[in-house]
């Protein structure tokens, strides 16, 4: 009897143990605050004027979790929002007409960018600090429009050291056509202004407790 309850008191505890390991994954959450660090820009490049412009006022969302096999059982997610009236091209009278005749920012504030799922060009290990290579297949919604997109990225992650929380940075580019967006070019830029932009992103998220 005592055999019998020995094993099936070793059966269990190797039960609970087993499940306690699977529990052990838990989700990482990394915030975009929109510091100096971070840049959001645009690059149009007309025939009769080359027009850039940038942004910090960006805000989101990258999860995972910390088994970092980033599988379909464990989502690597992004989710980003911008707001579209801070961009500044360096000249005051070109942001107004970026803002009130082209984007028309108040109406449609905010360009949000949310991943559907992730593509990776390599395995990923994030155990430690890595690179990784991955195209980020999502919506962009712009000018109150959605359009899915594949999204090259680069993403770096770099582990908690002591005090500091970990790090991931997300670096990307990728076109946009303002005609899928249903964006006009307005008159007093119409001729400056190319039908396809590409905007550029580099933010970093910093881990936050759960």
């Amino acid at each position: 009897m005592f055999n019998r309850f020995g094993v099936r008191l070793v059966s269990a505890l190797m039960t609970v143990g087993l499940c306690t390991s699977v529990s052990l994954a838990k989700p990482l959450h990394f915030k975009v605050h929109g510091d100096n660090k971070d840049q959001i820009s645009f690059n149009s490049d007309a025939p009769v004027e080359v027009i850039t412009g940038n942004t910090q006022a960006v805000q989101g969302d990258i999860k995972l979790d910390d088994s970092f096999k980033l599988d379909a059982k464990h989502p690597f997610a992004i989710a980003f929002t911008v707001d579209l009236a801070s961009i500044d091209t360096g000249i005051p009278l070109r942001n107004e007409h970026m803002r009130d005749n082209f984007l028309e920012t108040k109406q449609y504030p905010q360009a949000k960018f949310v991943t559907q799922r992730v593509q990776f060009r390599q395995k990923p290990d994030l155990s430690k600090a890595q690179s990784i290579k991955l195209d980020a297949i999502g919506d962009l919604t712009v000018h109150g429009v959605t359009v899915r997109k594949t999204i090259p990225l680069t993403v770096d992650y770099t582990p908690g050291k002591s005090k500091q929380p970990a790090t991931v940075r997300v670096r990307g580019k990728f076109p946009v056509t303002l005609a899928q967006h249903k964006i006009k070019r307005p008159e007093a830029i119409f001729v400056k202004l190319a039908e396809t932009v590409y905007v550029s992103v580099d933010v970093t998220g910093k881990a936050i407790t759960q």
